[in-house]
């Protein structure tokens, strides 16, 4: 899908029936033909109708397990930022039940969409309408010498929940420059520089992975829950755009209902 002007964006934000055509070409562009069928009681969102901040506006996402059919993949489409469609997860089958957290940038008034994918091929939508702009333009927050130093690095925690599942806390340090924000130093622009995929597995089997763009705030940071029923081994792998991997793993014992870490690389 193109990229929009800032002109484009201005307009759209004000106008209802412009913001209805723009995502129906968003729907085309993106999901082609299919229908994508009404969200209740199968997936909901959770943002704020006003965020004071448009770098860091909280989001969440739940699902519901189906009968005969499950959520494999959450699409994230923010009409209104330059670069429309923000990622996708895709999640383990095992996990019936999703409740994920993490935190966007929104460049202008906005529609914020989540689209639920079975693997049946269904799709389902639920979306917000969020007021909060600047968020793609905002300057990065920190020295950015020391944000560019400090990339990849992962703080992880591991919280046993209700019976068989945990709850994940995942914050990867990382700057996101986007290639819309300028130096508050040269006022020259900085080039792009973000995470775009990110791997989280539990003993091999990939419990979330995600194919981002620029709208993941700095400093990912995600909270989901997993089901879990035995040791095991996490590891994460996480991708930016100018090459380089980053990886964290850890080993966990299960007993009693409980994760207990029992060593670390």
């Amino acid at each position: 899908f193109a990229e929009s002007t800032s002109d484009d964006i201005a307009y759209c934000s004000k106008s209802e029936e412009c913001r209805e055509q723009r995502w129906l070409e968003l729907k085309q562009s993106v999901f082609g033909d299919n229908e994508i069928k009404s969200g209740d009681g199968v997936i909901e969102l959770d943002t704020p109708k006003r965020a004071p901040d448009g770098a860091f506006v909280p989001l969440n996402f739940k699902t519901v397990e189906l009968k005969n059919d499950h959520v494999s993949k959450v699409h994230l489409v923010i009409d209104m930022n330059p670069s429309p469609y923000s990622g996708s997860f895709t999640f383990s089958n095992k996990m019936k039940q999703i409740d994920l957290s993490t935190r966007i940038r929104l460049d202008a008034y906005s529609h914020v969409r989540v689209i639920a994918e079975t693997k049946k091929g269904d799709y389902f939508m639920a979306a917000n309408f969020v007021k909060a702009s600047g968020g793609c333009a905002a300057p990065p927050l920190g020295d950015m010498d020391g944000m560019i130093a400090n990339a990849g690095k992962m703080k992880v925690k591991l919280k046993s929940a209700d019976e068989g599942t945990v709850n994940a806390k995942i914050m990867i340090s990382h700057p996101q420059f986007n290639g819309l924000q300028t130096n508050p130093v040269t006022t020259e622009m900085i080039q792009a520089f973000y995470i775009e995929k990110i791997n989280i597995k539990y003993n091999d089997e990939v419990l979330l992975a995600l194919e981002s763009d620029i709208s993941i705030s700095q400093d990912p940071t995600f909270r989901f829950n997993f089901p879990i029923q035995k040791d095991g081994d996490l590891k994460i792998v996480a991708n930016d755009t100018d090459g380089k991997e980053y990886t964290f793993s850890k080993s966990y014992a299960f007993k009693n209902n409980q994760l207990i870490e029992v060593a670390s690389n």
